[in-house]
């Protein structure tokens, strides 16, 4: 769906075999039957097959080493400037409030809520389930981060300046930062005073974890479904067991 007079929009980023079509597909349903306000939808991917799909730039390719594995989710970071010329390539996404969702989630309640928050900042997940106690003592070595970008509330242009900054050093943040997670929690977040960050997180509540729980440490269960928040996150590339498709496609 797409119209020029919605300016709620709902995105995804698909590149390579990790994930397969009926993700996409699936995302899309679920948002249909979870949004009660009109929406723009697109996918972003190296695969241009449907009529919602906008295809990915290749301007990063050649500073990303994927022998290394650091920052493999960088083409995410390409949906922050919108309806620009990336070297000749076009991301022609249309609205003005932008909702981003990973492909592996599970939407609980109406979207609508993420459109009306106010929106003096950003938004992204922060993973209530951390002990910020282990965040911040790894925090020089670039792992435990308290963010996750699963899901990313912005408007239009707020996270241009995110974008600049990776388009001007992008050999060095990408060999510098194990993941997108991880770079923003270094350069557009703070834990120690999460009030004076680039980011503001969404409160507790909203989204969690199937795989590592909700909130540390009073409600850690995993595998659980909680119909009271907003969205599951099924975010285990932590854990070293891939994506379990069974798992997440039962609860489709």
């Amino acid at each position: 769906m797409r119209d020029l007079m919605i300016e709620n929009t709902i995105l995804c980023v698909k590149w390579g075999d990790k994930y397969d079509d009926e993700y996409v597909h699936n995302l899309k349903k679920q948002c249909m039957e979870n949004c009660s306000v009109p929406f723009n939808f697109y996918c972003l991917t190296d695969k241009k097959t449907k009529s919602y799909d906008i295809t990915l730039p290749t301007k990063w390719d050649p500073y990303y080493d994927e022998n290394r594995g650091f920052f493999w989710a960088y083409r995410k970071c390409y949906m922050f400037k919108l309806n620009e010329s990336i070297d000749g390539d076009f991301i022609g996404l249309e609205g003005n409030k932008f909702l981003f969702l990973d492909l592996d989630v599970i939407i609980h309640q109406d979207l609508k809520y993420f459109f009306d928050l106010p929106m003096d900042k950003p938004y992204i997940v922060r993973g209530w389930w951390n002990d910020i106690g282990t965040v911040k003592r790894n925090f020089s070595k670039h792992k435990s981060t308290a963010i996750n970008s699963s899901v990313i509330r912005w408007d239009r242009g707020q996270l241009k300046k995110v974008y600049n900054e990776i388009n001007k050093n992008a050999e060095l943040v990408f060999f510098t930062y194990p993941s997108m997670d991880n770079y923003i929690n270094h350069r557009w977040y703070n834990i120690w005073d999460e009030d004076e960050g680039f980011f503001r997180a969404f409160p507790k509540g909203d989204i969690y974890s199937w795989y590592k729980g909700n909130t540390f440490p009073d409600d850690m269960e995993t595998r659980k479904l909680r119909e009271d928040h907003k969205i599951c996150l099924f975010n285990n590339s932590n854990f070293g067991e891939g994506i379990n498709d069974d798992e997440i496609k039962e609860l489709w």
